[in-house]
């Protein structure tokens, strides 16, 4: 014989599992429209490049940390993809603003003026 208690219990059981699983799927959902491109980099700031610079021409490179994620692909975007994929990423890298390439020792070199959180390059489409 099952109680009330136990049948009450029960429901509410189910009807929390139930709203933690619409509120999980509501975020997994919504991932796809979240802007990345700021997180991470609070520390993104120009460095003294220690190896190519000298005592009369320093030499500065971007540098700070990097954020990337991976989440399961939304239902709606995979409805859009011509080849699909479960997986989607998104990253954001401290890269230069401003740049101007110079000489050190016969090579080329890129000295950075200005750093800021932009989509990583190995990510940029061509």
């Amino acid at each position: 014989m099952v109680s009330a208690v136990t049948t009450m219990g029960c429901i509410k059981s189910a009807a929390v599992t139930l709203l933690l699983l619409f509120f999980l799927l509501n975020v997994a959902d919504s991932c796809s429209n979240f802007d990345s491109s700021s997180i991470g980099c609070g520390k993104c700031s120009l460095g003294l490049n220690r190896f190519f610079s000298s005592r009369d021409r320093p030499i500065y490179q971007c540098m700070g940390y990097c954020f990337s994620w991976a989440y399961p692909t939304p239902q709606k975007a995979l409805q859009t993809m011509a080849v699909h994929k479960n997986i989607t990423s998104q990253a954001s890298c401290c890269v230069a603003k401003h740049s101007y390439e110079t000489q050190v020792n016969d090579l080329t070199v890129k000295n950075h003026t200005a750093c800021h959180c932009s989509t990583c390059y190995y990510h940029k489409l061509i």
